[in-house]
């Protein structure tokens, strides 16, 4: 009975963690002064990730990525001081915290940056819109202060993020691919492809000029 009971225990704890983490996504629609920069967030991710980065990330792709976390952690930075200035909010440790991640994510767009300008192969994955995106509105409702920053929610982002990367690859999977992507491949829908992508390179010379 001990170890069933354990086991029931943890189950307990991992759906409360998991409904902890959905709140993360729930959040900003209870604060809609900052659904101005969810809703772009989430709209760059939705055209990016299937519409461009379907087939995978080129280091152009992952360049373009890396300047939302500069300017979503400029944001961050200018409400935490703007909260402190009109006295919205007193320095603590949780305030170092959110300055501190707001460095960080300015830090980690700089380095996709660095590094796709580098053409480290790296960047493929680390640059990628979904994983940009996903730490972009995880950590959005905890700096704007629409959830309180815990080790529990911590946990959650760190626990559940092959759940949230696995779902979106199941549903890109399963998706068409766009017309688009047979223009950019040098070919009109229904017709054999006139050139191939070289791949070491990323770099694409249709054999004629697209309509």
């Amino acid at each position: 009975m001990a170890f069933w009971s354990v086991i029931l225990t943890g189950l307990i704890f991992l759906w409360e963690l998991f409904k902890d983490w959905l709140a993360l996504f729930i959040s900003p629609f209870k604060n809609p002064e900052i659904l101005w920069i969810i809703i772009p967030i989430w709209i760059s991710w939705f055209f990016a990730e299937f519409f461009q980065e379907k087939k995978g990330t080129s280091f152009g792709n992952a360049i373009s990525n890396g300047i939302i976390p500069i300017f979503i952690g400029i944001d961050w930075t200018r409400y935490l001081t703007n909260q402190l200035t009109t006295n919205i909010i007193k320095w603590s440790y949780i305030v170092i915290i959110k300055y501190s991640l707001s460095g960080l994510m300015i830090i980690y767009g700089f380095s996709i940056v660095f590094f796709g300008i580098k053409a480290r192969q790296f960047v493929h994955f680390y640059g990628r819109i979904r994983e940009v995106t996903y730490v972009l509105l995880v950590f959005s409702p905890i700096v704007y202060n629409i959830v309180e920053l815990n080790w529990k929610f911590l946990l959650g982002i760190v626990l559940f993020f092959p759940l949230y990367y696995y779902l979106i690859e199941f549903i890109n999977r399963q998706t068409p691919n766009p017309k688009i992507y047979q223009y950019d491949e040098g070919q009109q829908p229904g017709q054999q492809s006139a050139w191939k992508l070289n791949a070491s390179s990323n770099f694409r010379k249709p054999p004629y000029k697209l309509p």
